[in-house]
């Protein structure tokens, strides 16, 4: 959901390569153009990885828009990134097609198979999480189930509600299926950053959560904000294979920014899931970027040297970037 916000001054990242000046840097290194997303798709909202240098993304366009709701991203060898949007030829009655599509997650021992999210109801409406199948080769996806979210607080005009922007899929050793889901905070009903979890039966299509899991952890993103009350929290999440958190954090100022992020890891994935986030004793900023405001987290580009990271931004009047992290 687009929500306006205040912008910190937070210090720049070390990105590889990013079109703004390096910390310590007097020169500029210029983005390629082809990286940047094309004027027809909006910003990237959420990533997870498809293999070592491709990535499924989603996009927040409305139920009202048109535009692709999905793209897979590919990073060919020495060449700069390609995108192509993914199709999806039947969306479930009866809200129809996704609406405000926030984060997805790739579905542990189930090839192909991701969970998409929208960021929460609006007006009762929405706020479904849906089960899909990729096909790479033609760039199409399947419908395979649909969930509807954990409803603590509606979206209207007269209240920002619940606000999903980061998703996790976790399996867990008994084998059920286990999902994070990370509520953005920074609004009146939830000022902070929220990591809930409950499990999801995929054959069903069935979701449960705990008491316990639908109050989650509280997370606040370190650094300084020009306003902690306002700043998101959680504009995405990322699991690593070593079951570290990865979160980035954002603000903005507005549709034409300016933007600023952060990454961070709040803790780590613990072998209870009664109580699945174990958290840092001491938080910090891992990396810290200006001008952008990145809303997708995921794994390495296999074929950049130095990456550990994946991002994707939602600038939005000014499109996404898609970059390798150092």
């Amino acid at each position: 959901m687009k929500i306006q916000s205040h912008l910190p001054v937070l210090v720049i990242a070390l990105l590889l390569p990013l079109w703004l000046p390096m910390s310590g840097c007097s020169t500029f290194h210029q983005a390629n153009e082809a990286s940047l997303l094309p004027p027809s798709a909006s910003g990237i909202s959420g990533m997870a990885q498809i293999d070592g240098n491709s990535w499924l993304v989603v996009h927040d366009a409305l139920s009202f828009e048109n535009g692709p709701r999905m793209s897979i991203i590919r990073l060919p060898a020495d060449a700069p990134p390609v995108f192509h949007p993914v199709t999806v030829d039947f969306w479930p009655d009866p809200d129809g097609r996704a609406s405000d599509l926030e984060a997805l997650c790739a579905v542990p021992s189930r090839p192909n198979e991701y969970l998409i999210a929208e960021s929460g109801t609006w007006k009762g409406k929405f706020g479904r999480l849906f089960h899909l199948r990729l096909d790479t080769g033609t760039n199409k996806a399947v419908i395979l189930g649909v969930v509807k979210l954990p409803v603590l607080a509606d979206n209207n005009p007269q209240q920002v509600g619940d606000q999903y922007e980061g998703v996790a899929c976790i399996e867990g050793a008994d084998g059920r299926l286990w999902l994070l889901l990370g509520e953005r905070g920074g609004s009146q009903r939830f000022p902070d950053g929220v990591i809930r979890w409950g499990t999801i039966d995929l054959e069903r299509h069935e979701l449960q959560f705990t008491g316990k899991g639908l109050e989650g952890v509280k997370v606040n993103a370190p650094g300084k904000w020009k306003n902690g009350l306002t700043n998101r929290d959680i504009s995405d999440m990322h699991i690593s294979p070593e079951g570290v958190i990865w979160l980035s954090a954002a603000d903005d100022n507005g549709d034409n920014g300016t933007f600023a992020s952060i990454i961070y890891s709040p803790g780590k994935i613990t072998g209870n899931f009664n109580a699945p986030v174990m958290r840092n004793r001491h938080t910090e900023v891992w990396r810290a970027v200006s001008s952008i405001k990145i809303e997708a987290l995921s794994g390495p580009a296999e074929s950049v040297a130095g990456s550990r990271m994946s991002i994707g931004s939602d600038d939005e009047n000014y499109g996404g970037i898609w970059r390798p992290v150092e």
